[in-house]
């Protein structure tokens, strides 16, 4: 019996892009919706407004919208985690949605996904330029000491993965307090939930040095971690988001770290098209892209 999931990332807020998608799972008569981080849009002029803006859209917008469709398709479960973009106080809106039985909220989790396989989700990723740390962890403990640059907003930023990078800012924002450790430490304990070889691993961050992680400058900028963890543990198949322009950039929205096949979509903003993949569990080597248009 097959078993069909579709997945997306980096929706960023885009009602229509959510409706596509909804509708694709419904035509195409997948099991399960998979979103892999930034989930809510950025508008507003302030932290407070941006956070309630957050809160808002995923109350009244997205969590409403999957009601409805689960109303219609009580098989079709859908599982999210946040990314980077997200606030990650609003992350209890999801956790009330899953005891409603509206979504799976999959962050340091692993959920049973069929008789077969768990899917497990993580949010956290590498550090980046910006000023929201919500969703940031260092790789490793030995990350060296951060280092602050005012930089217009149009100005190409050069990451270094041994080092924290330059920052846009002097400052850094945080809707809750910051949690310590790293992404090496966390996934450690996220293997242990269940046998990594019978998990779906859907990980913000795409893994260092692959055809995931290259933003316009041409270097790669994913997380070291996540790739230490892809070559150790040796999971079939891994989801990855967070690096919009990687698929444009290499040519390839998918690659190979040993056996396990990493995925990551990307995002083709401005262009109004959600890219997205569906995926035969029963035949990883049959996996189909799309990009849904108007």
């Amino acid at each position: 019996m097959t078993f069909k999931l579709i997945y997306t990332a980096d929706l960023h807020g885009n009602e229509e892009f959510y409706k596509r998608l909804l509708k694709k799972a419904e035509n195409e008569n997948v099991n399960a919706i998979v979103i892999g981080g930034d989930l809510c849009p950025r508008d507003g002029n302030t932290i407070r407004e941006k956070i309630s803006n957050q809160k808002l859209f995923l109350e009244n917008f997205m969590i409403s919208l999957f009601k409805e469709f689960r109303k219609r398709n009580k098989n079709i479960d859908i599982y999210v985690i946040m990314g980077n973009d997200d606030f990650r106080i609003n992350l209890k809106i999801l956790e009330n949605a899953e005891k409603n039985k509206i979504l799976k909220s999959i962050h340091d989790k692993s959920i049973k996904l069929n008789k077969n396989f768990n899917i497990a989700g993580y949010s956290f990723v590498n550090p980046t330029p910006f000023r929201l740390k919500d969703w940031e962890k260092p790789d490793f403990e030995n990350v060296k000491n951060l280092l602050f640059l005012n930089i217009p907003e149009n100005h190409e930023v050069i990451f270094d993965n041994d080092k924290m990078p330059m920052q846009l800012f002097n400052e850094e924002i945080r809707s809750i307090e910051k949690e310590n450790g790293t992404i090496q430490e966390d996934l450690t304990k996220l293997k242990k939930l269940s046998n990594p070889k019978k998990i779906f691993y859907v990980i913000h961050a795409p893994p260092f040095n692959t055809k995931l992680d290259i933003i316009t400058t041409g270097a790669h900028v994913g997380s070291k971690s996540i790739r230490e963890f892809i070559e150790k543990e040796k999971p079939l198949l891994t989801l990855h988001g967070h690096i919009h322009e990687s698929p444009k950039m290499s040519g390839s929205w998918k690659d190979k770290i040993s056996n396990t096949i990493c995925i990551n979509v990307g995002s083709s903003y401005p262009e109004d098209k959600l890219n997205c993949v569906i995926i035969d569990l029963g035949n990883l080597n049959d996996i189909k892209y799309f990009e849904l248009k108007e």
